[in-house]
């Protein structure tokens, strides 16, 4: 401890950022000198499971955050899950903006209050990567700057603005903005439009919102190369640029007035395509019409399962869209198709996957109609279930009994 003791500050400061958080403020005990020397480091995670929550984690951050001055710390995560006062975590991240971070992200529950976004975020010179989460209130200023910001992920954030599309205007001021993940949250006042639009974007996530009031969204990415969209399809989608777009996951939901067309119509490029939910390829169906030839498309996983049929509608339209298709993957129950369909004798397919498959009369049945309406077939990838033995022998031995081509194996695995 001796030898230890020697070093310079700076050299145990660095020594401690070795280790992890929880590992390093664990030396807080050995001397007065080594009380705070944990927090002189670049990646700073305060987490009040590790700590201790409620008015002892209030103080513990108040004073890492006023012994690190003004040293600079790259990255800093608050994590609260005992309810505390928002008024705390609002100062916090006005605090270490000073340092000059480059990734923040608070996650912080209240059960009592909802904390504001402090307006200097929005002028933010440093930062690379915010992540709010949990609820916050935002209130958008005329002038935003976030000219080093490539990763924006908010989780319940409500936007205050009334006389502008908040998120719009937020969206504008981050010229190398790669990645977008809103979560649940209101985007802005009813009035106004939902708008992403962005150059260059890359990676964009909307999940599980669903707000009746909303008009419309637009989505202007003309670099965007991920999309996953989980929400209530709103009335119209007034324009839509996904040039790029490589791959794209849908779970749609559909109120009265919904029309997806224009989101439809935009997936033309799309290269990996996943229809997460039985309610996405009943949309699909609906609005068939608006499909485009998917030119680029190699992989298509559509989820199935008990209750909607409409997959079986749609396989037929999609496949025949989808002229450079190899790969189909069923997640779900495999249910029976209740008619006889034809896939075309010119549908690619080469590989198919069944995700969930228990080896029942009418599963069996769609897997003969696959292996007999698939004429590309080559690869077979079935992953079973069975409660013992001798029911794994009688799903083996039924599927290989299947008529199939010679070119087509059949590769299984019990899980």
């Amino acid at each position: 401890m001796d030898r230890i003791n020697g070093l310079s500050d700076d050299i145990i400061c660095h020594i401690l950022s070795l280790l992890s958080f929880k590992e390093a403020t664990s030396t807080s005990v050995l001397s007065m000198r080594w009380r705070y020397l944990f927090a002189f480091r670049p990646n700073l995670c305060l987490d009040d499971q590790e700590v201790g929550g409620g008015d002892s984690f209030i103080d513990f951050v108040d004073r890492v955050l006023v012994v690190t001055g003004n040293f600079p710390i790259r990255r800093i995560s608050i994590k609260c899950r005992m309810s505390i006062d928002t008024g705390h975590v609002t100062r916090w991240m006005v605090d270490v903006l000073e340092h000059g971070v480059s990734y923040l992200d608070i996650d912080i529950i209240s059960e009592d209050d909802i904390g504001f976004v402090p307006l200097e975020i929005f002028t933010c010179k440093t930062l690379v990567e915010l992540k709010l989460a949990r609820g916050f209130y935002a209130m958008v200023p005329d002038y935003v700057s976030l000219p080093s910001l490539k990763t924006l992920f908010l989780s319940s954030i409500w936007f205050c603005n009334r006389d502008c599309c908040p998120l719009g205007r937020l969206l504008s001021a981050c010229p190398v903005l790669e990645e977008l993940t809103i979560i649940g949250g209101c985007w802005q006042h009813i009035e106004f439009c939902r708008t992403v639009s962005s150059s260059t974007l890359k990676k964009l996530t909307i999940t599980s919102s669903f707000h009746y009031e909303y008009w419309g969204i637009t989505i202007d990415t003309p670099s965007l190369a991920y999309l996953e969209y989980s929400d209530l399809v709103p009335r119209h989608f007034p324009f839509v640029n996904l040039e790029s777009l490589v791959e794209a996951k849908l779970a749609l939901d559909l109120c009265s007035d919904s029309n997806p067309t224009n989101l439809i119509k935009g997936l033309r490029n799309v290269e990996v395509l996943e229809l997460s939910s039985g309610y996405t390829s009943q949309i699909l169906y609906d609005f068939r019409e608006a499909i485009p030839v998917l030119s680029k498309l190699f992989r298509l996983s559509i989820k199935s399962n008990s209750r909607h049929y409409y997959i079986w509608n749609l396989l037929p339209i999609l496949l025949e869209k989808s002229p450079k298709l190899e790969t189909l993957v069923i997640k779900g129950p495999l249910s029976a198709d209740r008619y006889e369909r034809e896939y075309g004798l010119s549908c690619p397919v080469k590989v198919l996957e069944i995700t969930e498959y228990g080896g029942k009369y009418e599963e069996l049945e769609q897997m003969e109609h696959f292996l007999k309406k698939l004429p590309c077939l080559e690869l077979v990838k079935v992953r079973a279930s069975a409660i013992n033995d001798k029911e794994k022998s009688r799903i083996t031995k039924d599927l290989l009994m299947v008529p199939r081509s010679s070119n087509c194996n059949i590769k299984l695995k019990f899980c």
